[in-house]
């Protein structure tokens, strides 16, 4: 099995991740950066940021941390809501940890990570005000290279990668399913100062017609 973190690398991993999520601007900046604090107390081999896509009603790779060069889990790839664990995480708003993937197999994407080399799996939802976001993912080339342990630091820097996602994301958390900014939402969030911020998105949202589509159920 492997080592357990001490309490003093979470908290130092924690610590750092939040400072990376505060002075970050860029979603790929802010998961290259937190994936580099990761590596330092969790022994994964590979990352993956997706993020829910409502055109195509689906998780969307938009980055990955560590060797992806021959993958087919490639950045732009397209993850089901219905058919792998990035999908079945992102609807259910919970963690899924498995120490091998060889002999807990759930998905039908499963085989290909399998033919990739990797064995172990933790994906974690990015959830804010109660609505998913997306996941981050991490995967190991051996069996039991992951624990619980590293899942509940993976669950803890995940929760500032969410929150820092959501403020440079030009979408209503709210109502997911729309791409546009609601103003009731903006209002209710942050006020004077948020809708200003937010100027051109609510613009944006009246020439809509002022309605979005419906928000997207999550069980």
């Amino acid at each position: 099995m492997p080592p357990r973190p001490s309490i003093a690398d979470r908290y130092s991993s924690l610590r750092r991740a939040s400072e990376i999520a505060l002075t970050t601007t860029t979603a790929e900046g802010i998961f290259q950066g937190v994936c580099g604090v990761l590596k330092d107390v969790v022994p994964y081999d590979r990352a993956g940021l997706s993020l829910y896509d409502s055109d195509h009603d689906s998780l969307r790779i938009v980055d990955i941390y560590g060797p992806h060069e021959n993958s087919i889990f490639r950045i732009g790839h397209l993850l089901g809501r219905k058919t792998c664990q990035t999908g079945w995480v992102f609807e259910h708003k919970q963690t899924l940890f498995r120490r091998d993937l060889a002999t807990e197999s759930k998905f039908p994407s499963d085989k290909r990570i399998i033919d990739e080399g990797y064995r172990s799996i933790c994906s974690v939802p990015l959830v804010v005000r109660g609505n998913s976001i997306g996941v981050l993912s991490v995967i190991g080339s051996r069996q039991n290279q992951l624990s619980v342990d590293h899942a509940e630091i993976v669950e803890a820097v995940s929760q500032q990668v969410a929150l820092a996602l959501a403020s440079i994301v030009p979408r209503c958390l709210t109502h997911i399913n729309t791409k546009v900014v609601c103003p009731r939402c903006i209002g209710a969030a942050g006020g004077k100062t948020t809708v200003l911020k937010h100027r051109e998105d609510l613009s944006t949202w009246g020439r809509k017609g002022g309605r979005g589509r419906k928000s997207i159920s999550v069980e």
